[in-house]
This record gives C-alpha cells, structure tokens and sequence, in this order.
C-alpha cells in the first residue's frame, strides 16, 4: 500500500467505515480509544448506479460530507453485492478463485477476483469487488482495507451458531437496499448462503419462503432473524410475520458507542457497527 497522505484537516483520533452499494452508501465515524461514533450518515442514490460510474457518486457525496478532507487512522470499506459465493476452506484453491464465481456470476476477464478467509467458520467468500472504487480509495486515502458484506454477516452469524443455536436451526435475512443475504446455520455450521436482488415486498417474501421450503425450516416453529433495512411493524415485516410465526431483530454487539449519533433502528446498521472489529 502507498504512504497515507497528509490532508487539509488532520482527524488521526478518528477511523473511518464505509459501506457501499450500486444504489447507495453508509458511512461513519469514530473514536478507536473511547469507541464513540462521532458521524453516521446513509445516502440513498435516485437509481442504480453503472458499476463503471459508482466511484464518481461516492467521490461527490464523500466530498460534501467533507470526509475527504481529513485524515484517520484506519479505513475500512464493506462492499455489498451479490457477486459472491462460499467455498470450503480445504478445497480451496486461490490460483482457480475465478473458477468459484462461474454459476454465480458473470465474470468477465478483465474482472479482478479477491477472497476473505472467514476466521470464525471454515470457509472462504470468493467475490468481486468495484477496482473502481478501490483505486479511488487508494487515491483518497493512501491504504485502506476492504471486506465483504457476506463475509462481514457470516464472520457475525456464525459466532452466535456455534453458541446458543449451536444445537438448533438458525436462519437469518439481512435486508441491504435491493439486496437480500440469507444464511441457514444447522448445528452451527453454515447449511445455506445466497444473495437476492428484490424490487419489492413480494420478491422479499417469495425468496424467504423458497429458502425455508428448500432448507425444510418450519415456519411456524423455527425463528427468523431480521437485520439491516427493514424495520418492527413496517410493510415489510408485517407480510414476513404473516408467514413466519416468531420474528426477532438481530442487534450489534454494542461495542460502538452511538449515543452521539441518531439511530432510528441500530439494527439498520449492523454491518458499519461491526466493520471496526472484523478480523477478516
């Protein structure tokens, strides 16, 4: 990595964590030592950006926010997308990870393919990321690191199977903009994984109750845990629960302190809460 340049306004007390998609960002700030979040600020874009365009609107918005004005001590970036899958970590093989996204994805050749090692669960996520957007960061920032969403959820996820659902079926949906994440745990261990791209409630609901068909969940007896953008009793949650009869909302480890910041829901941003302690 490049040397951090120096900036306008020097924030060195402060880290910084970015979530993006094709159709919006997130972001925040805060403090490594006291752990308070000093920003935390969500931005929807009026479509869904090209993928060859996202780093100019990330670059416009992160400018008006003045976030490329100042300096900090780490830089995280969580990348959401559904150009993704799961491999076992013994069949893995870096020299072929192009080779893991050809039923997933359609990979192009001048696509650059990474990988995370998932520390807390024998597996590796094979995705791709925007290099776009990758280079700006450099250019911005000087060095950052960058994760996976799925990686970032199933780092979260398994941790909680492998304790109090270690001997129960446990089974998650993470709502992220127009996209869905949905992981299965049985006996701890990671049954199921996919990403969808959803327009509307109804999409939502036919991929959770295809998800629960094809990995024989009952629904009236198995609780669905909810996290990201959706909410208690909104339309979204009021047609799940009319299908699923327990419903739960997943929350963060609290590690942050956000009694700065507004949260109309926390669960809304459990991936920018947990970005600042992944060890991926």
């Amino acid at each position: 990595m490049t040397p951090q340049k120096s900036k306008t306004l020097s924030e060195k007390n402060q880290a910084l964590s970015i979530l993006i998609n094709r159709d919006g960002l997130s972001f925040l700030t805060y403090n490594p030592a006291t752990k308070e979040v000093g920003r935390l600020k969500s931005y929807d874009f009026q479509e869904n950006v090209a993928e060859e365009e996202l780093h100019e609107y990330i670059k416009k918005y992160l400018a008006e926010q003045g976030v490329t004005d100042q300096s900090y001590s780490d830089v995280r970036l969580c990348i959401a997308n559904n150009l993704s899958t799961f491999v076992p970590e013994p069949l893995f093989d870096e020299n072929k990870r192009a080779t893991y996204l050809e039923d997933h994805a359609d990979i192009r050749k001048h696509d650059f393919v990474s990988f995370d090692n998932v520390s807390s669960t024998d597996a590796v996520n094979v995705y791709i990321p925007y290099v776009n957007v990758n280079n700006m960061f450099l250019e911005m920032f000087g060095s950052f690191s960058y994760v996976h969403a799925s990686s970032l959820l199933l780092d979260i996820l398994s941790k909680k199977a492998a304790g109090i659902y270690k001997n129960n079926p446990y089974w998650v949906v993470h709502v992220q903009h127009s996209l869905a994440y949905f992981f299965v745990f049985n006996n701890g261990q990671l049954a199921f994984y996919n990403a969808f791209s959803w327009q509307n409630e109804t999409d939502l609901l036919y991929y959770t109750l295809a998800v629960a068909k094809n990995n024989k969940i009952d629904l009236n007896k198995v609780t669905l845990w909810l996290s990201g953008r959706i909410s208690p009793r909104d339309e979204t949650h009021q047609l799940l629960s009319n299908y699923v009869n327990t419903t739960h909302f997943l929350m963060t480890s609290k590690a942050l302190k956000t009694s700065n910041v507004k949260l109309l829901h926390p669960h809304h941003h459990n991936l920018l809460l947990e970005l600042h302690a992944c060890e991926l």
